[in-house]
């Protein structure tokens, strides 16, 4: 390798790993404390840069918070999208799928409150993209339901993108009640979220 190219190299790796430096110690704040408690000065502090170097990854703090809760939606989707690539599953196994997600949503407010721009409010003021994974969320949960109809396993009276809508939708209300107090625990909501789909489907 000449040594010009490792010269041209070494800014890039060192702004990839300050990116990783800076993410890696917001979300260790976050496991301690939650996302709400995070303050700008205490993650540059913590990583080790300035405040610029921050804003320069990241724009602001909230770009860097959503940057690590997409990651976390993400993740509790993906049980979701190990389900439905299979051929064949029960009803009860796409409903066990869903509630990753029910959960984390349940966490924190502000995690909700980013999924609900996933469903379709604008978030022009980020550079974020989340309108497409909101769209393949909602095709996810219609290709899941197709599949059960197929087998024969959920009512057939409906579109499967109005069976997959009406999930996203008892979904939402189910984080909504946990959050608004109106359940009482984790064990309350999941016990309605289940009743609600199986009275659905």
């Amino acid at each position: 390798m000449l040594l010009r190219e490792i010269i041209l190299r070494k800014p890039q790796k060192r702004s990839i790993d300050t990116r990783k430096k800076i993410l890696d110690v917001t979300r260790e704040m976050v496991v301690q404390n939650g996302y709400a408690s995070i303050r700008t000065e205490e993650v540059v502090a913590a990583a080790g840069v300035a405040k610029g170097t921050l804003f320069a990854h990241f724009g602001d703090k909230d770009q860097l918070l959503y940057t690590l809760m997409c990651e976390e939606i993400d993740g509790a989707i993906g049980s979701t999208v190990l389900l439905v690539s299979k051929e064949t599953f029960e009803k009860d196994d796409f409903i066990d799928a869903l509630l990753p997600l029910m959960k984390l949503l349940s966490r924190e407010k502000i995690i909700f409150d980013l999924f609900q721009h996933f469903s379709g409010v604008s978030m022009g003021q980020f550079d974020i993209e989340v309108g497409d994974d909101c769209k393949e969320y909602k095709d996810l949960l219609t290709r899941g339901a197709s599949l059960m109809q197929a087998a024969g396993k959920v009512r057939n009276d409906l579109p499967a993108h109005i069976l997959g809508e009406g999930c996203l939708a008892f979904l939402i209300q189910a984080v909504s009640f946990m959050l608004g107090g109106q359940y009482s625990d984790l064990d309350q909501a999941e016990k309605e979220f289940r009743y609600k789909l199986n009275s659905w489907f």
